[in-house]
């Protein structure tokens, strides 16, 4: 059977896999410190800690983010933008054509497309289209706040950590589907939440009781 292991694709697909697992830990480290903010501050141990984690959490959330939904053509990303670049060169024969299908009706995509890698495409850009202005958001936070210091730049609020989550989900549904479909190899777990409990074991060892664990 065919497979693209070890060709650029799949090199890219394993870049995007790093993003989407760094994405994944950093999430979980700035809900669990956000939802239990008052009960660590009222503790009266390591607040100003775990409110530097915090913060530096939910700047590489926005650069993760930022770096998975890239989208330019004039470097090699490993974004998800990146890899479709590349797969309008694959034969279709070699396609798990019934995956792709499942992943463009799960997201809305043009099924009545022949060309199931440009269906693909579209599907990619109508979930951007969906999500622009949360990606905007995180653009600036990186442009001007991360990868620049601009003077007297205020940005007082960044998109919705629900929104973070489904930016999330699709990388790692669209990496899955690259892995089977295309690479014909089993995708890394990349919903594992090691970091998450690690996290919250800390928490209960300083003492801190009921524990929440999601952003409702």
């Amino acid at each position: 059977m065919y497979s693209l292991m070890g060709t650029q694709i799949d090199k890219k697909n394993i870049g995007l896999a790093k993003l989407l697992a760094g994405l994944r830990d950093d999430l979980d480290i700035y809900c669990l410190i956000s939802v239990n903010a008052d009960k660590i501050i009222q503790k009266g141990v390591g607040e100003l800690f775990f409110g530097h984690v915090q913060q530096r959490a939910i700047e590489n959330i926005s650069l993760c983010i930022f770096k998975i939904y890239e989208y330019e053509n004039k470097h090699e990303l490993n974004s998800i933008g990146g890899i479709l670049r590349h797969l309008d060169k694959v034969d279709s024969k070699i396609l798990n054509e019934l995956e792709i299908i499942r992943f463009i009706r799960r997201y809305d995509g043009p099924l009545e497309l022949d060309d199931r890698i440009f269906a693909l495409e579209k599907t990619f850009k109508r979930f951007r289209k969906k999500y622009r202005d949360d990606l905007r958001r995180f653009e600036i936070v990186r442009h001007k706040k991360i990868a620049h210091s601009e003077y007297n730049i205020s940005i007082k609020t960044l998109p919705s950590y629900h929104a973070m989550e489904q930016l999330f989900n699709f990388g790692v549904d669209f990496y899955e589907l690259v892995s089977s479909a295309f690479i014909r190899v089993g995708p890394a777990d990349l919903k594992n939440r090691r970091v998450k409990l690690c996290l919250k074991r800390l928490l209960q060892d300083l003492g801190i009781e009921d524990i929440e664990d999601d952003m409702h």
